[in-house]
């Protein structure tokens, strides 16, 4: 069989290598000028930064762990490292223990106490599709819910808990399907986030060197039905004509290729919508406090707009000079971004309240994300169901989107794709 992938972004580049494996003559059509979509690695002034993802989560025996291996990848892995929620004014540190969080003042006794019963909650077969919060708060409690939840998924997804569908975080609904939240985490073992080295960056560029034909520069504008359910694709003067196209796109580029070729899909797929976020890279003289920190997360109702700082230089040593640490910083998303965010001043000034030692900025640059995160409101499941069971044979979609937010996400389900 011969594929046509669209989009050479992890998810593309990654089901064309699956593709490949099991012997199908396979072709990449990237649009832009080199693979990667958001997940990029690019110099910047004796060390780099990350337009996309950080890190990726690793644990033996999983699907990252099978790619890496495969394609020889090295990584590195910074360890566990200390994590905060800013909230009450102050930064408050993640507990990594159940008697550290029952001593913790990130959520209330109740909330805490709540919690514990957690493996005694019946398990829902899921159906009907439940909201995040809703999810959260018959499993964990509302103190949960409501002290906890906001914060760590707008730092993922940079949304309001209270929008989204529980497929927003797929390994939620697994875990549930063992019984309980605490037996699934326990079944599943512990993940670790790990970086490649030269960045993430290099997992697109690892995959597009073991793939025998990625074309960058070449944007699909066209898809044609052919009789004996083949298709053709034309695009910057190329035609081809292929048994299969895999649209491994966001929905929204998706939309505009289906048109006819499958209405139900096309409309589906414009349902879903994207959120752009504002990346702020900053370099500053090292802080005792940060020296190994993963990074933290602002409760958003304290943020306005601001969601949090990671610490890329902790994560990934070669993304700053020696001597200096790199902070990535995440403003706006799906909760609007004030003026006073709008300059690197207003930014810096949210740091520094904060976190008050914060020297001054020695390098600084500014990164827009446009539509770079789905976002999975209620109703997502039934969006990505229409969309995918209205492709006619021989038509694809893949995205995160589809299987989830991060990297190992789209990694685990394109190991069960076909």
């Amino acid at each position: 069989m011969s594929t046509l992938i669209l989009g050479g972004g992890v998810t593309g580049l990654a089901a064309a290598w699956h593709l490949q494996r099991r012997g199908e003559s396979v072709e990449v059509w990237e649009a832009g000028a080199s693979v990667g979509g958001w997940m990029k690695t690019l110099p910047w002034e004796g060390g780099h930064f990350e337009t996309g993802p950080q890190g990726v989560l690793w644990q033996k025996g999983t699907a990252v762990d099978r790619l890496f291996s495969a394609l020889e990848l090295p990584f590195k892995s910074p360890g566990t490292g200390a994590r905060w929620v800013g909230k009450g004014g102050r930064l408050i540190p993640v507990p990594s223990s159940p008697p550290a969080l029952m001593l913790s003042p990130l959520m209330s006794l109740g909330a805490k106490l709540r919690m514990m019963l957690e493996p005694f909650v019946s398990v829902r077969d899921g159906e009907p599709e439940e909201g995040l919060s809703a999810f959260i708060t018959r499993r964990l409690g509302k103190g949960v819910a409501t002290e906890l939840l906001p914060s760590m998924i707008a730092g993922v997804l940079a949304a309001p808990a209270e929008i989204l569908s529980v497929d927003a975080i797929p390994k939620l609904r697994q875990w549930e399907a063992t019984g309980s939240l605490v037996n699934g985490i326990r079944k599943s073992g512990v993940s670790h986030m790990v970086v490649p080295e030269g960045g993430m960056g290099q997992l697109p560029i690892r995959l597009a060197a073991n793939l025998p034909s990625v074309r960058t520069g070449l944007r699909a504008e066209r898809l044609e039905a052919l009789p004996g359910r083949r298709w053709r694709v034309s695009g910057g003067g190329e035609v081809r004509e292929v048994s299969r196209v895999v649209l491994a796109l966001p929905a929204y580029e998706a939309t505009a290729l289906l048109g006819s070729a499958a209405p139900q899909s096309a409309e589906a797929l414009a349902a879903i919508p994207y959120t752009s976020v504002d990346l702020w890279h900053s370099r500053h003289a090292p802080l005792p406090a940060l020296k190994d920190s993963f990074g933290f997360l602002i409760h958003p109702p304290e943020g306005r707009g601001y969601l949090g700082s990671l610490v890329p230089s902790w994560m990934d040593p070669q993304s700053a000079p020696e001597g200096l640490m790199q902070l990535r910083s995440f403003i706006g998303g799906a909760f609007g971004k004030p003026a006073d965010l709008e300059s690197w001043e207003g930014v810096y000034a949210r740091l520094k309240h904060w976190i008050p030692s914060l020297g001054e900025t020695v390098a600084m640059r500014h990164e827009r994300a446009d539509r770079a995160i789905p976002r999975p409101e209620l109703g997502h499941r039934a969006r990505v169901k229409a969309a995918v069971e209205g492709l006619p044979a021989g038509l694809d979609w893949l995205s995160n989107a589809r299987f989830g937010p991060g990297v190992r996400d789209i990694l685990e389900g394109l190991e069960t794709w076909n």
